[in-house]
């Protein structure tokens, strides 16, 4: 009986109406659901990382500095990279974690500039070859699996001083030549690489720090990146696949853009546009037809010839290229943490913010013409104004890719996760509750993606492992499952009260029935789709004297398999309510 109600329930989701590439996903009642389940054999738990963000050691074993290393030590900044988490010399630490945490995978990124310290392969750093075999030969011998990720924004500052950085076309060949140094190196060991890390942050928001008003040299910038993409992911298809037979893909991020109103096609194309600048600008070449989106292509055009360019700035791939470019991946990673309500507008508008609670990305898309960018009412604030629960974004963002690139290969999220404003030099607050709900919510919608939407979703990485450098925020904003002390030299790893639960996801591949988790998940399900959750993660926030939050969930005892099923039995038959009144409605 309760298998005949979880697969009414299935249904029930299943008959979530669509538009074409969106999911209906505003009905709270049918979306906020928790499914129990798992994900299939052989999915991948894990944390991610960056090498700037806890290596540390940044001139130690002959390591040349990156783009970051140059920022950090510009006049009144703090060069907490040169230590961060100290992972250079905890490396073994940073496994045993995972290993402690029940996780089967780990993504983290290589550092260009420790491996060839000027940026070139006429200087290859022996100790830096050594960090990272003693790396992946730590996690393999741990039953590990890496996942690398070949850039995560650490460009060699040789590059940047000679070249000008990604702006510059031999950029292309360069990346090509390092990647392929890598394939030769660790590919023996490592199956999964990642050529990117998020693109867009680093082209759009980040323009390897060139002063760039009119936005010319990003598109340049893009264009060079996915072209070097291209050519790593060829290098590895012809040279190493057969021989070491490994997959490469890319990492893009992207909120998801969801239509105000579904059924306004105004709406529709709206926020369809914003996902073509937003996440189609790197994927459509990729995974797409190998060019950029038509309707960018015409935006662009259009909002400078207002500006009296007569020449687009956004660059233009041959026919080869889009050949060449098209299907260059074996996977498709997505960092996705939150979501936008978009709205159409007069096209003669820019993409503008409806608010100012929030930060708007449309500051980074400047010729994105007739869209309107929001939070929805009841989406809470999580540790910045960026990032706002919507963990039905992951079904969101998937359907979308999926149905609008007619992407048949795998996905990874990888990362997802939630942080808090945190001063470093404060006692840490290890009962991170709100981190807690994060996981149980966003995890579940990854589940849902799988086993209501088919999304052929193979792994989920964690943001991140311990509290490390946020990049210009430095170690202010605290992301990780273990607590990091930036006060004492050994930088000391504590687990904060999350690593627990996350573990026990991972272990448990999910949510089955009868696991105790599952209904501790269901008792703290309501609480954490309320705002009082979330609080602090608030750079005001102030914790109660008591040490409780007032409405908080107790952890409950292990549950009896009869009270599982009961509470499956009535999820069943809300679901057949819910199923009549979609059926009735118009």
């Amino acid at each position: 009986m309760v298998a005949f109600y979880g697969t009414i329930f299935m249904l029930v989701v299943l008959g979530h109406k669509t538009e074409g590439q969106f999911l209906d996903l505003k009905n709270m009642t049918v979306r906020d659901t928790f499914l129990s389940g798992t994900l299939p054999d052989g999915f991948l738990w894990g944390t991610a990382t960056a090498a700037f963000q806890i290596e540390g050691g940044w001139d130690s074993g002959e390591k040349g500095p990156s783009i970051w290393d140059w920022f950090s030590h510009l006049p009144g900044n703090v060069p907490w990279g040169d230590v961060a988490a100290d992972s250079y010399h905890k490396y073994k630490e940073d496994v045993q974690m995972h290993v402690d945490t029940g996780l089967n995978s780990y993504r983290f990124s290589i550092s260009w500039p420790r491996l060839f310290p000027d940026g070139t392969n006429t200087t290859i750093n022996q100790y830096g070859v050594d960090y990272y075999n003693n790396l992946i030969n730590e996690l393999k011998n741990n039953g590990i699996e890496p996942l690398v990720t070949l850039y995560h924004w650490d460009l060699p500052q040789k590059l940047k001083d000679r070249y000008g950085g990604w702006v510059n076309d031999t950029m292309v060949e360069l990346f090509e030549n390092y990647a392929r140094f890598c394939f030769a190196t660790f590919g023996d060991r490592v199956k999964y690489w990642a050529t990117f890390n998020e693109p867009w942050s680093f082209v759009a928001a980040l323009g390897d720090f060139n002063h760039d008003p009119d936005y010319s040299m990003r598109y340049k910038m893009a264009h060079n990146v996915i072209r070097a993409h291209a050519r790593a992911w060829h290098t590895y298809d012809d040279d190493f696949r057969s021989s070491q037979n490994g997959s490469v893909g890319i990492v893009i991020s992207s909120m998801w853009g969801e239509p105000a109103d579904l059924h306004n096609p105004a709406d529709r194309q709206a926020a369809t546009n914003y996902m073509e600048f937003f996440f189609g600008w790197f994927a459509n070449p990729i995974i797409g037809n190998g060019d950029y989106p038509d309707v960018m292509k015409r935006m662009v055009r259009e909002s400078r010839l207002k500006q009296n360019q007569t020449v687009s700035p956004l660059p233009e791939f041959t026919e080869e290229e889009k050949l060449y470019n098209s299907g260059s991946t074996d996977f498709l990673g997505i960092n996705t943490y939150t979501a936008r309500i978009i709205s159409a507008t007069n096209e003669t508008q820019t993409c503008h913010p409806d608010g100012h609670n929030f930060a708007s990305a449309c500051g980074f898309m400047p010729d994105l013409m007739g869209v309107k960018e929001s939070v929805g009412p009841g989406w809470f604030y999580m540790g910045s104004n960026i990032f706002w629960f919507a963990p039905w974004n992951i079904r969101g963002i998937l359907h979308f890719v999926r149905e609008r690139y007619n992407y048949t290969k795998p996905f990874y999220l990888s990362e997802v996760g939630i942080g808090e404003t945190y001063k470093y030099h404060s006692p840490p607050n290890l009962n991170d509750t709100w981190r807690m709900c994060f996981y149980m919510t966003y995890a579940n919608e990854a589940l849902k993606a799988v086993k209501l939407d088919g999304v052929d979703l193979r792994g989920f990485y964690a943001w991140t492992l311990l509290d490390n450098v946020e990049w210009g925020s430095g170690p202010d904003q605290a992301f990780g499952l273990y607590h990091t002390n930036f006060t004492h030299p050994s930088r000391q790893r504590t687990p904060k009260r999350s690593q627990g639960l996350y573990r026990t996801i991972a272990q448990e591949n999910g949510f089955p029935e009868n696991a105790n988790h599952v209904w501790m998940t269901q008792e703290w399900l309501e609480w954490c789709h309320m705002e009082e959750a979330y609080a602090p993660t608030r750079p005001d926030y102030v914790e109660p004297t008591s040490g409780a939050r007032p409405t908080q969930p107790a952890p409950k005892p292990p549950v009896s398999t009869a009270r599982t099923g009961q509470s499956l039995m009535t999820t069943g038959i809300l679901g057949v309510l819910v199923v009549l009144v979609a059926i009735c409605s118009p």
